[in-house]
């Protein structure tokens, strides 16, 4: 007890320090591991409408069907519905491109208003030169714009 009224202030600063400690090490704990009743997306997802697996597969198929794409690979990231579509050789793009229309008309209104939908084109052969094609539709949008052809040191150099 002496000792501590003897060195009261360095006392107290340590004490302090110790508290600041122990509340950073919470706050870093909370960062890290944050609580496992929310949702890691927040509310982005609250009132999205269900995509039903049936009409996922629809879809697929229909493109499949079209003899233009050889595999279709679909996936959804939070708010963005995602399509890979391997495309034959001989495609062109503008064939390409009208397999979007596919999408679209297969998926209901909500669906369309909701999420944001990509298409990721690319021939596996490599004989096609004008691909990868890229297809962005915004949930706010109308159509579909695009990107195709782009590779890495395209930009010109002045």
């Amino acid at each position: 007890m002496e000792f501590i009224k003897k060195h009261k202030a360095q006392f107290i600063v340590g004490v302090v320090c110790l508290i600041l400690l122990i509340l950073a090490f919470f706050a870093v704990y909370r960062m890290f591991y944050p609580s496992s009743s929310k949702s890691v997306y927040g509310s982005r997802l609250e009132n999205a409408p269900e995509i039903d697996n049936a009409v996922i597969e629809k879809i697929k198929n229909e493109i499949i069907d079209s003899d233009l794409a050889l595999e279709v690979t679909y996936e959804t990231k939070v708010a963005t519905m995602k399509f890979f579509i391997d495309v034959k050789s001989d495609t062109k793009l503008e064939e390409a491109k009208q397999l979007s229309q596919i999408i679209l008309d297969s998926l209901s209104t909500k669906v369309i208003d909701f999420y944001d939908i990509e298409l990721f084109f690319t021939d596996p052969s490599g004989e096609n030169t004008n691909y990868p094609l890229i297809g962005y539709h915004s949930k706010s949008s109308t159509e579909f714009s695009w990107v195709d052809n782009v590779a890495e040191g395209d930009e010109d150099e002045e």
